[in-house]
């Protein structure tokens, strides 16, 4: 099984597995086949629809009804070694990039879910959110700064927990 995560709008993300069976999106099952080479058939709100995908690497770029959607690979191993690194309230880079506008500052009270701050990279953006409830500890980067692939994004102090 592959796990992938995406997000269609600035404040949402989804997760994709692809399983032999079916690919499931938010844990609905979407049935896919595949029709040739980079192209697929799939069925949604009763409607057929065909749609293009192409690999590269950990990613995978969806076009659909006319709109392109970046979907990332999940490597657990990766996932669990980044929030080691920077504790349970740390999100690292997922890739390169630049901070497109804070939504959070030094010092504020979020709760699990909440947008913290805009990234973009290849002129795709995504909305880092908490994950977890407490205070923003670290900001280490301004509007307009870049960043590498597992670079830290923002530290949270888990609510409970002291310095």
């Amino acid at each position: 099984m592959t796990t992938l995560q995406f997000s269609d709008t600035p404040d949402t993300r989804h997760q994709a597995q692809v399983r032999t069976d079916a690919v499931y999106i938010n844990g609905e099952p979407v049935q896919v086949r595949r029709s040739s080479i980079g192209s697929f058939i799939t069925t949604l709100a009763g409607r057929t629809e065909r749609l293009r995908a192409v690999a590269h690497g950990d990613t995978i770029y969806v076009q659909l009804r006319g709109r392109s959607v970046k979907l990332n690979k999940v490597d657990p191993t990766r996932a669990a070694a980044s929030g080691a690194a920077g504790g349970a309230g740390a999100s690292h880079a997922p890739m390169p990039g630049v901070v497109v506008s804070l939504l959070a500052s030094l010092g504020q009270q979020v709760q699990k879910g909440d947008a913290l701050l805009v990234i973009e990279s290849m002129k795709l953006q995504m909305t880092i959110s908490a994950s977890v409830g407490g205070e923003v500890a670290e900001l280490p980067l301004a509007v307009g700064q870049t960043f590498q692939r597992n670079d830290m994004l923002v530290r949270l102090q888990p609510a409970g927990e002291t310095v």
